[in-house]
């Protein structure tokens, strides 16, 4: 059994001074990330929890007298009365869509009863996702499966390891200057794919970092913004091959960054008409037609 006295491990430390102030300043920056970054996940997931029942409770309040009024089941000024409040106050709900807004809008503006049976099935439609989403994230925190626990674990070790990386990326910029301030005519077009190089892997740093971390609500092109950062990053890895691809390699990225607007990007539903309702002629706005089917978007 080895033994090692008190004296010992003072004349070890004292030999070793910078490299256990390194391990302790180290230490205490990835227990104070990891913490942080669980507590702050802990309070996001919370907070959309918070935000989906909320918003299931306006939608169930409206739900009721907006079933009602579609089947002619009460007709009485007070029934319409309590139909508008309820619609009014789902327009205050967090997770409400452009969609269900416009509609509750124009509802409100006209008062026209044709609008109720598609407001009942947005309402409807809505509904079910919220609650899905809200099953998706129960799990996720009570029951999360073998995969997404350990993900789970290892989640807030990300920020530690991005502060590390921007560490190396300060230290390579430092680099970098001592560089330039000695570099020659003829070392003109190394040193310029070298700061190519480093603006490229900070991009991707840049983008890498929200990809991993997540905690946003998932939508229809989530998915492929979430792989077009992957391919981003990954593309920042080729630098290591050949320092003289970096201002292609940084092109490429800047592109694929760009087009991430338009894959982002949805026309919005109120520049839509609905189904069943009159549309105005743009070549004749005196003559309006009524659409009884679902319109094609070019």
């Amino acid at each position: 059994m080895i033994r090692v006295s008190l004296s010992e491990w003072i004349t070890w430390l004292q030999q070793h001074e910078r490299t256990v102030l390194t391990s302790f300043l180290a230490l205490s920056l990835f227990l104070g990330l990891y913490v942080a970054s669980e507590r702050k996940t802990s309070r996001r997931e919370r907070s959309r929890l918070d935000h989906l029942r909320y918003s299931l409770e306006l939608y169930s309040a409206a739900a009721g007298p907006l079933m009602r009024e579609v089947n002619r089941i009460g007709d009485s000024p007070n029934e319409q009365e309590l139909l508008s409040d309820k619609l009014l106050a789902c327009r205050a709900a967090p997770y409400v869509t452009a969609d269900l807004l416009t509609q509750i809008g124009a509802y409100i503006h006209d008062q026209d009863p044709t609008r109720l049976s598609l407001l009942q099935k947005t309402l409807e439609r809505e509904s079910e996702h919220l609650i899905e989403e809200r099953e998706t994230l129960l799990n996720g925190m009570e029951r999360p499966g073998w995969g997404l626990s350990f993900w789970q674990q290892i989640r807030p070790i990300i920020p530690f390891l991005f502060a590390l990386a921007l560490f190396f990326c300060l230290c390579w910029l430092f680099q970098l200057i001592e560089i330039s301030r000695m570099a020659t005519a003829n070392s003109g077009l190394t040193l310029l794919n070298s700061w190519t190089s480093f603006a490229s892997v900070l991009f991707s740093l840049i983008v890498l970092y929200p990809a991993l971390m997540g905690g946003r609500r998932r939508t229809e092109g989530s998915a492929l913004l979430w792989t077009l950062s992957i391919f981003i990053a990954l593309l920042g890895m080729l630098h290591t091959i050949n320092l003289e691809l970096a201002p292609y390699i940084l092109g490429a990225q800047v592109l694929l960054f760009l087009s991430g607007f338009t894959l982002a990007g949805s026309k919005p539903r109120k520049s839509r008409p609905y189904v069943g309702h009159y549309v105005q002629d743009k070549e004749n706005p005196l003559l309006i037609e009524r659409t009884d089917e679902e319109p094609r978007i070019e």
